[in-house]
């Protein structure tokens, strides 16, 4: 697959296929991803690949955890509240849930049965294969950067193998959980997890288009002689 078509047809998919993915396709998929850049070569992530019975029991642990313990009680000052955000993008943030529960025919005012949405995150949204990454708290919180931009070519790489993902911040919430099934050494921040598997084209979730500002709303340019 060409990367513009990669880039042009990711999506955040929230619903998946049970098709199974063979250890070798994730082993290509991160082959493929560890080329990204980082800043003097230290190649900042760790990857946790869970599939079957040990992702199963991540689910469980991460349910009951978060059953027990209310959201913050886990705090992540690396990812910043959201509650924060200043417009517009808090505006973006609630826009996308809106239109994600339009898609699934939920009212924005039915807690029940967004509760039950946002449980689906536990599930990586049925994906066969889910993905955990971390990064040594001593390289915080400067080299979160490269750690995103690792995630960014797992994201594109799993295109060209005809694969799609989601990648899922609210690991951080029950990092306990994730630090005990998955015998995580403490040193170890549990920054983001991924769900990666073939798309369900089916499903209402994987039909909704989010929306991106065109260049000239958040880029400049400055010192080009072809000034508009």
């Amino acid at each position: 697959m060409e990367l513009s078509a990669a880039i042009e047809n990711r999506r955040s998919v929230r619903a998946f296929l049970p098709t199974p993915v063979p250890r070798a396709t994730v082993e290509g998929i991160l082959d493929l991803a560890r080329r990204a850049p980082s800043g003097s070569n230290t190649q900042p992530w760790q990857v946790h690949v869970v599939g079957g019975e040990v992702r199963e029991r991540l689910i469980e642990r991460a349910l009951a955890w978060a059953g027990d313990h209310p959201v913050g009680s886990n705090p992540h000052p690396l990812r910043g509240d959201p509650a924060g955000f200043v417009r517009p993008y808090r505006q973006r943030r609630f826009d996308c849930g809106l239109r994600l529960y339009e898609a699934l025919g939920i009212d924005r005012r039915d807690k029940v049965a967004r509760e039950r949405q946002l449980l689906r995150n536990f599930h990586f949204f049925g994906a066969p294969v889910g993905l955990i990454f971390s990064i040594h708290r001593s390289l915080l919180p400067g080299l979160l950067g490269d750690l995103g931009i690792f995630l960014g070519h797992v994201m594109l790489a799993a295109r060209a193998f005809g694969l799609d993902t989601c990648a899922q911040g609210f690991w951080q919430d029950v990092a306990p959980a994730v630090q005990e099934v998955l015998e995580l050494d403490p040193a170890h921040h549990v920054y983001n997890g991924m769900a990666l598997g073939y798309r369900d084209p089916d499903h209402p979730a994987n039909r909704v288009e989010m929306p991106r500002e065109p260049v000239a709303a958040f880029a400049r340019f400055l010192g080009f002689d072809d000034q508009r």
